[in-house]
């Protein structure tokens, strides 16, 4: 019986030992960044995970490269981009410059397959602004420490995942389009956010944090529109767009200003239980259908004038 007790309690042990190795988190590998060019240069996709990638990451220094325009190159990358649990040490850029006869030409970098840095960590700048992705983008989980780009990109892809997103620095996506989707879930911006101009069809960014100012101007949403139970302690402006489907803005809390000026809502628009501590500015603006408002907080608690179309 004792012989027993001791082989049952080494085996105890034995099995306790295994499961903290295997609970372990694997070691990070350091790459160079000029071995991911070297992947997309010999055709083969790109997979990474928990990885420290050293040096700058230029996707635009690939020999797959022609004019598209009398003053634009374009840089096909055909390879599957793929990066998980990722730390880039160096700048991430999707475009560039190419040099004919002492004159720089812009290069814009367009990306076939699926491209994802998902629970990555950039810890200088990000740069993707024009580049054109033919399939989906997932970002989901990333950190970004410096300055973030994406202005004037393309994506065709139906499903983009920016959920959980965080940047530290400022975070701008002007002009960008959306042929799909696009959700940026509990995302968390500490300094200024500008999504302006941006052409979407659906999109989602409720518990989204916004600790300075939120740019939301001059876009086309043609499909619904979600920010609920989001935060924004500056200025929000969503002023001069267009949303064509419904509109939910429930449980929000506006600390500054929230300008929806010249803003067109041709679907059902809820405002219940937000929070306008520095007032609503609906100049201008257009509702199809009357906003539901209850619960809803407004400066000196008098509620904006809606005008539009059939409004009740």
């Amino acid at each position: 019986m004792r012989k027993l007790l001791i082989i049952l309690c080494m085996g105890l042990c034995f099995v306790s030992c295994s499961k903290a190795q295997n609970e372990k988190e694997p070691a990070m590998k350091e790459y160079d960044a000029k071995e991911i060019t070297k992947l997309i240069k010999k055709g083969k996709s790109v997979l990474f995970a928990n990885a420290i990638i050293k040096g700058d990451v230029d996707f635009s220094d690939i020999e797959d490269v022609d004019m598209s325009a009398p003053n634009t190159f374009v840089a096909h990358v055909p390879s599957s981009i793929y990066f998980q649990s990722c730390v880039f040490l160096g700048n991430v850029k999707g475009n560039g410059y190419k040099e004919i006869r002492g004159k720089k030409i812009p290069v814009k970098v367009r990306f076939s397959r699926d491209v994802q840095f998902m629970d990555c960590d950039f810890r200088k700048d990000v740069d993707f602004s024009d580049a054109e992705f033919q399939a989906s983008v997932n970002l989901s989980k990333s950190v970004f420490r410096g300055e973030t780009q994406f202005n004037n990109i393309l994506s065709i892809g139906q499903k983009n995942q920016w959920w959980e997103i965080e940047s530290d620095s400022t975070f701008m996506m002007c002009g960008a389009t959306f042929r799909g989707d696009l959700n940026m879930m509990d995302a968390k911006f500490r300094q200024d956010v500008s999504i302006q101009g941006i052409t979407v069809n659906n999109i989602q960014i409720s518990n989204l944090t916004a600790d300075k100012r939120l740019d939301l101007s001059n876009s086309t949403i043609n499909g619904y529109f979600i920010f609920n139970y989001g935060t924004c302690e500056e200025n929000a402006t969503l002023s001069f767009s267009r949303f064509a489907g419904r509109a939910d803005i429930i449980g929000t809390v506006f600390n500054g200003t929230c300008e929806m000026e010249r803003s067109l809502f041709y679907g059902e628009v809820k405002f219940g239980r937000t929070n306008f501590k520095k007032g609503l500015k609906t100049d201008g603006a257009h509702f199809l259908l009357h906003p539901t408002t209850e619960e809803a907080v407004f400066e000196n608690d008098t509620t904006p004038a809606f005008n539009g179309f059939n409004t009740k």
